[in-house]
């Protein structure tokens, strides 16, 4: 398995890996948005540069050019700049009733692993592990000193692996209907 930098051909394999995880997420503006809506919006959205290695990054295991997993991120202080892409490429898409608007999940001074997703397929094999391993190192390359992520409470299996990876609870939030786990990791 590799872990590398997303490129725009990857788009449409990212697409379902993300749509799981806003699915998980039951936010309301998307319980009329056909999984093609859905699937075609997050396809143009991952293509962008601005969302591979720019105001985000994202970073793909693969293996044989086949996306197993998916971490995406971006430092703090482009949160706003990264979800007001959101809006305007979802508000764009036809199926969408209005924009997918995310937000304040965030603290200053922290790359925040927004989204990390793995292949129902690949799903047991360590691969979520892999790339939560390689991060430290990709988010130092670009200057971060601390790593965050909001797990779901209703999600102690994947609390449990960032426990394993050295994050640490910080807080807690609401994003959507559900509580989250704000967690932290000093590089």
């Amino acid at each position: 398995m590799k872990i590398r930098k997303a490129q725009p051909q990857d788009s449409g394999q990212i697409a379902p890996l993300i749509a799981m995880i806003y699915r998980d997420m039951a936010m309301p503006v998307l319980a009329k948005v056909s999984e093609a809506d859905l699937l075609a919006m997050l396809t143009t959205l991952y293509a962008l540069p601005e969302n591979l290695d720019g105001l985000a990054q994202t970073f793909v295991a693969t293996d044989d050019d086949q996306v197993l997993g998916i971490a995406f991120g971006h430092p703090a202080e482009n949160e706003v700049a990264v979800n007001q892409i959101l809006a305007k490429v979802s508000a764009a898409q036809p199926g969408f009733s209005g924009p997918l608007e995310l937000g304040g999940e965030t603290r200053p001074g922290e790359w925040y692993l927004s989204m990390l997703a793995v292949a129902p397929q690949a799903q047991g094999h360590g691969v979520g592990g892999q790339l939560l391993t390689a991060l430290p190192q990709l988010v130092a390359t670009l200057g971060e000193t601390k790593l965050s992520l909001n797990v779901d409470d209703g999600n102690p299996r994947a609390a449990k692996l960032y426990r394993r990876h050295g994050f640490v609870a910080d807080g807690q939030l609401m994003i959507g209907v559900h509580p989250y786990a704000h967690m932290l990791k000093s590089l």
